[in-house]
């Protein structure tokens, strides 16, 4: 599940730089997968729940997974949001942007799959590494805005487009926040008295 939502990311960000509408529906097609892997995930918990009646640890363990599973749809969902905005820009990125873009995508791509490992092999440091990472991803994520902003108004005809341009970024920058929102989760499982961040 977590794969087919990194992959979602990147194929949008692909279809947004490259104006691919065809790439862009696949996206909106694909959350469909991923939203019938949290309905197992979730139905596999509950079963687990009422017929293994797990206490402490286990019952813990379940609850943080039900949370990741949450996390990891909410970056299909804005993955979508990604492609729809692509889909609306009809390739009209703002050539000027298209770095900036790429470079947040692979950030943000890269502290989801961080968290993503973080599940599968807990790691007090990792952790600290994806929520402190996201303060380097809120600040390209403000760079990117003042920029666009700056574009409108040189160019307030470019209004709407640019608008959309900004939407772009906040998708991504939320893609991160969600890889954060695991990291804390897995802090508070794994930890029992976690340090302040």
């Amino acid at each position: 599940m977590g794969g087919d939502a990194n992959e979602m990311v990147k194929q949008a960000v692909d279809a947004t730089l490259n104006g691919d509408l065809d790439l862009a529906r696949r996206v909106i097609e694909a959350d469909d997968r991923v939203d019938e892997r949290e309905r197992t995930v979730v139905n596999r918990a509950v079963v687990a729940v009422m017929q293994e009646s797990p206490v402490a640890t286990d019952l813990r363990f379940l609850i943080s997974t039900l949370g990741v599973v949450g996390e990891i749809e909410k970056v299909g969902d804005h993955a979508v949001k990604l492609a729809k905005r692509a889909s609306k820009l009809s390739k009209q990125f703002p050539s000027e942007m298209r770095v900036a873009l790429l470079e947040l995508g692979e950030s943000a791509r890269k502290s989801f799959n961080l968290s993503l490992r973080l599940y599968s092999d807990y790691s007090p440091d990792l952790a600290l590494e994806i929520i402190h990472g996201d303060n380097d991803i809120d600040t390209a994520y403000s760079h990117a805005r003042t920029r666009v902003f700056e574009l409108i108004q040189a160019n307030p005809e470019a209004t709407e487009h640019l608008v959309r341009t900004i939407e772009s970024f906040h998708a991504l920058e939320h893609v991160a926040d969600h890889s954060v929102a695991i990291a804390v989760r897995l802090r508070m499982l794994y930890e029992a008295d976690p340090a302040p961040i």
